[in-house]
C-alpha cells in the first residue's frame, strides 16, 4: 500500500461546503504539478465565416464520416493537387495568455470566430497521465489534438482540461482551437453588456503530468459552525484500493493519516484547540 505524504498548506476560510458529494472537477494545484508550459506565440487564422468548421450544407465538417476537411487538419506541405485554401505556418502570430483585440489592430473590434495553432513536441511516458489544462478561453471553443477532436467548452472565466494520454504523439504535436467570442442574447454575455467582450485564449495553458495515481481534487477548512474542528476531503484518481493520505499544516503543528475508499475519496475531520 501507498503512503502519499502530501503536505496540504492550508488557507483555512469561513465557507460552506458539502462534503458529502464528490464530483468530478478539474484538477486542482496546476501550477505546482509536473507540466509543460504552450503559452508563447500562436498562429492564427480570421474565419468570420466559419470556413474551416462548416462545410457547404453548414454542417461540422468534424462530425462527417471522416472527421476531417476542417482547419484543425492543420495541413501544410501538400501537393500542388490538394486543393487547400489555408496554411497556419504562413500566418501572423498571437501571444498566449492573451486577448486578440489589443494585439492586432484589425481585431480590435472583431466579434466572431479565429482559429489558434501550437505546435510542440514531448515524448510521453508509460507511467504518466497527461491532461492539456485551459485557464480561459473567451467565449465558446472547439479543442483538437493533432486533427482530432478532444471536445468544446462554453464560458470565458472557467478552467477546463482534457485528458490526452492515449492521443500524444511520440515528438511533434499540435494542438488546435478554433474560438469564438460572439455574443448571443440568451447566453452570457448577452448582446448588451457592460463590459468589452475580449475574444482569445486569455490564461495559460499547460501539458501537465501526473503519476498514474494522483491527488486530483482536495479541500481543507473549518467546520461550519465550530472554530474547534477542521474538515475537508482528499480524491485520488487512479487508485485501485484503500490508500493512506497525509494531511500536514505545519503552523498548526497537525499532520494526520487517513484511509480512503476503493475509489481514492475520503472525508475527514481533525479536532483542533485553537
Amino acid at each position: 500500500m501507498k503512503n502519499y505524504k502530501n503536505i496540504i498548506f492550508a488557507f483555512i476560510a469561513f465557507t460552506t461546503i458539502n462534503f458529502n458529494v464528490y464530483s468530478q472537477k478539474t484538477i486542482q494545484n496546476v501550477f505546482d504539478r509536473e507540466s509543460i508550459s504552450l503559452k508563447g506565440s500562436w498562429n492564427y487564422i480570421i474565419d468570420p465565416y466559419q470556413m474551416g468548421y462548416l462545410d457547404y450544407r453548414q454542417k461540422p465538417f468534424d462530425e462527417s464520416p471522416s472527421g476531417k476537411g476542417g482547419f484543425y487538419d492543420n495541413l501544410n506541405n501538400v501537393s500542388k493537387e490538394t486543393k487547400v485554401e489555408y496554411d497556419f505556418t504562413n500566418e501572423p502570430t498571437l501571444d498566449v495568455p492573451g486577448d486578440w483585440n489589443s494585439q492586432d489592430q484589425r481585431l480590435m473590434f472583431y466579434e466572431g470566430t479565429l482559429w489558434y495553432k501550437k505546435d510542440f513536441v514531448i515524448t510521453p511516458k508509460d507511467n504518466k497521465n497527461y491532461m492539456l489544462y485551459f485557464g480561459a478561453v473567451n467565449y465558446e471553443c472547439h479543442v483538437y489534438l493533432n486533427g482530432k477532436k478532444l471536445g468544446t467548452h462554453k464560458g470565458g472565466f472557467t478552467p477546463f482540461q482534457f485528458d490526452v494520454s492515449s492521443k500524444l504523439n511520440n515528438g511533434e504535436n499540435f494542438v488546435v482551437l478554433m474560438v469564438d467570442n460572439t455574443r448571443k442574447k440568451d447566453e452570457v454575455p448577452t448582446i448588451n453588456t457592460d463590459w468589452w467582450n475580449y475574444g482569445g485564449i486569455t490564461r495559460d495553458v499547460l501539458l501537465v503530468s501526473t503519476p498514474k495515481e494522483y491527488i486530483n481534487d482536495y479541500k481543507v477548512q473549518l467546520a461550519k459552525d465550530n472554530k474547534n474542528v477542521i474538515e475537508g476531503f482528499v480524491k485520488i484518481d487512479g487508485a485501485k484500493d484503500s490508500q493512506e493520505v497525509s494531511v500536514e499544516i505545519p503552523e498548526l503543528k497537525i499532520k494526520s493519516v487517513f484511509k480512503t475508499d476503493n475509489d481514492g475519496f475520503v472525508k475527514f475531520n481533525i479536532p483542533t484547540k485553537n
